[in-house]
């Protein structure tokens, strides 16, 4: 058995339409029957998961060896904001990040294939190894999944906006074919180890994970553990030509395509024509210019232990 004893469960109770909070309750029941320690805070509000994790770990140092993200990956990108920080002080030291996939999307955890059944969840945080994963990080503030701009994030605010009901895919779908009404490309320049890249761009989307927005495989080779972000370029074109190909972006399909180009990295800059807005893990992050690097190593995560065929679609090279 681990020798986890004592957790933080931070649960966005809105999330999952409420799956979050029993998700939560499922678990902490689990964690006691095995005489473990468990304390449970709701967020009412965006920052209160990353204020809570914070606020835990400096006043309770020792009292936590976990912290559990328990919602989507808004939620799960708070705590690690506080955790990623922490440990750059704390070092082991530092309380474990958990995951709980409750959430309208739950791609870091699908990249480290934990379930969202609450009695695997349970076990996974009793008894799996925690394990280095990286994170992204943007302007200094730090994501798990992928940080886009261009059209995806620009179909990010219309989601986040619009409050829809539809999760995952057919909410990136039914996004996706709203905001192509108006949407036109926009002239960016990449720079980093890769060199110099300058156009217009469909989106420009670095991944520390294999999908985002409810498992779009936008960089199906990405891995959370490999010390680089995998950027996913796509050029320019016209509506009828982004219809034709939005289909095999949901499917995997568009690695190989003429128009699709894929560099990975340690980490570039990004500066617009325009001011460009980029979003990662369904939050606003920041506009351009921005500076984007990989964080090898930022955070624990108890999980299975991979496999060459997990269940992100990642493939080994």
């Amino acid at each position: 058995m681990n020798s986890r004893r004592s957790m933080l469960i931070i649960v966005n109770p809105t999330a999952g339409r409420g799956r979050a909070l029993r998700t939560a309750e499922l678990v902490s029941r689990r964690w006691q029957s095995c005489d473990r320690t468990v304390e449970v805070a709701q967020t009412t509000a965006a920052g209160d998961a990353e204020r809570f994790a914070r606020e835990a770990v400096a006043a309770k140092p020792g009292r936590f060896d976990c912290v559990v993200a328990c919602g989507g990956d808004g939620t799960v990108q708070e705590v690690a904001q506080a955790l990623a920080e922490l440990r750059t002080t704390l070092g082991d030291s530092c309380p474990v990040l958990g995951l709980a996939p409750a959430g309208r999307c739950n791609d870091f955890a699908r990249a480290l294939n934990v379930p969202t059944d609450a009695d695997r969840i349970a076990d996974i945080l009793l008894t799996e190894t925690a394990r280095a994963m990286d994170l992204g990080r943007v302007n200094g503030r730090y994501f798990c999944t992928v940080v886009t701009t261009g059209i995806d994030a620009e179909i990010s605010r219309y989601v986040d906006q619009a409050s829809m009901w539809l999760s995952g895919t057919p909410a990136y779908l039914l996004g996706a074919m709203r905001v192509l009404k108006r949407y036109r490309p926009q002239r960016v320049r990449l720079q980093g180890d890769f060199g110099c890249i300058e156009q217009p761009v469909f989106l420009a989307s670095a991944a520390n994970t294999s999908s985002y927005g409810g498992a779009v495989p936008i960089a199906p080779h990405a891995r959370p553990d490999d010390g680089v972000l995998d950027l996913c370029i796509i050029e320019g074109m016209t509506r009828l030509q982004a219809l034709m190909l939005i289909p095999t972006i949901l499917r995997g399909r568009h690695v190989g395509n003429a128009r699709v180009r894929f560099v990975r990295t340690k980490g570039f800059t990004i500066d617009a024509t325009e001011p460009c807005e980029l979003w990662a893990d369904g939050q606003y992050m920041t506009q351009t210019p921005a500076t984007v690097e990989v964080a090898p190593a930022a955070v624990r995560v108890p999980c299975p232990a991979r496999s060459d065929t997990p269940t992100d679609l990642s493939r080994r090279r």
